[in-house]
């Protein structure tokens, strides 16, 4: 578990989840899912590595008898780990409704996210000159539609092995009304961010 204000943040996720809240993701761990009926917890999801998987059951485990009576691990899996990190980038945009949806999906993602993002900036429709700088020129029609309609976008660069799980953090704990994934594109030789 990690120590200071990372344990207290764990150790309120685990409260809010034997309470019955299981709308927030791990505060470590991300998009797990966690379930709990007739006193069995239930947790779901995929972690990067053996040792991840250990500290969460570890976690889990000492909850026995605090509100829940057993585990269900059977959904709780790890990667499979075949890419390497520092070949490829991949560029993510969301559109959202309003400015401040938008920047409420930044700081989210900021916050939540297990791997920081190389990149990520809020464009509205006063910013729209900034489109050329962060997106392929085949994808800025699409963006300027979304930012035409009154809405903001944000775009977010990522190493693309993390791309699927920031994908995932944006389509489903942000609420964004759609994300488009750009193609992975080769890091600029001496520079990754």
């Amino acid at each position: 578990m990690p120590a200071g204000a990372g344990a207290a943040r764990v150790d309120a996720w685990w409260a809010s989840v034997l309470a019955g809240d299981v709308s927030e993701p791990h505060p470590v761990y991300g998009g797990l899912r966690a379930h709990i009926e007739a006193g069995r917890l239930r947790l779901s999801g995929e972690l990067d590595s053996e040792n991840e998987r250990d500290e969460l059951v570890h976690e889990a485990r000492e909850r026995i008898g605090r509100g829940i009576d057993g585990l269900d691990l059977s959904r709780l899996t790890v990667a499979g780990k075949k890419e390497r990190p520092g070949i490829l980038h991949q560029t993510l945009m969301s559109a959202f409704p309003s400015l401040a949806a938008s920047e409420f999906g930044r700081a989210f993602v900021l916050k939540h996210s297990r791997v920081p993002p190389l990149h990520a900036e809020v464009v509205d429709s006063v910013h729209a000159d900034r489109l050329a700088a962060v997106l392929p020129e085949e994808f800025i029609r699409d963006a300027g539609k979304a930012l035409d309609k009154g809405g903001a976008l944000l775009i977010v660069r990522v190493d693309e092995t993390a791309a699927f799980r920031m994908r995932e953090l944006l389509e489903e704990e942000t609420r964004s009304d759609w994300t488009i994934a750009v193609p992975p594109q080769l890091y600029q030789r001496g520079r990754q961010g």
